[in-house]
């Protein structure tokens, strides 16, 4: 599951003041507005494919860092076979934080788009799900070609880990103040 970085602009235009242009703004503004049991991590993708792995590597690292509500990991991937089914079963009164791999001009290899507002799975693919997440992470892993499945197939294993780490890590650090003794995030 991704979404190509122009199918991902064309959810809605959008203000500049709903992009983020570093991990850390998005995650501050999270850390001070929400708990981490008012938040939903959705990481969209599948184990199956070194570039659609983002997600999942994100919400491993998220779970095990003690994060409470976390769907979409290596061992339960939330991909096209069960996001319908994940969604609907989703807390509807927390907030969603979504993300997922995209495929995106060259220039944007391993950069980030962050923004205020949801993402489309599988949009390279020409999926058709329904935007999803109040924030959207999207990591672009690789260029955008005539055949998307090939070009996450393709894409840099090394590449997927290091931002996955990245997101990962910067989520941890900013949120830090709500771990408790035990190294678990509190849900008070």
């Amino acid at each position: 599951m991704s979404i190509s970085e122009s199918v991902w602009a064309k959810i809605e235009e959008g203000r500049r003041e709903d992009r983020y242009l570093k991990l850390e703004t998005l995650f501050q503004e999270l850390a001070a507005a929400y708990r981490p049991d008012e938040l939903i991590f959705l990481c969209i993708g599948t184990d199956r494919s070194s570039g659609d792995a983002f997600g999942p590597l994100v919400g491993s690292r998220l779970k095990a860092a003690g994060f409470p509500h976390v769907f979409g990991t290596m061992e339960a991937p939330c991909d096209a076979t069960n996001l319908e089914r994940i969604i609907d079963e989703l807390p509807t009164d927390l907030t969603i934080v979504a993300f997922d791999a995209c495929l995106g001009k060259p220039g944007s290899i391993g950069k980030f788009l962050l923004r205020k507002a949801p993402l489309i799975p599988a949009g390279s693919m020409k999926g058709t799900f329904a935007p999803i997440g109040n924030y959207s992470v999207a990591a672009v892993v690789n260029t955008m070609g005539p055949r998307p499945y090939q070009s996450l197939q393709s894409a840099s294993l090394r590449l997927v880990l290091q931002m996955a780490e990245e997101t990962a890590e910067t989520a941890i650090r900013l949120f830090e103040h709500s771990v408790g003794q035990t190294g678990k995030f509190l849900e008070n």
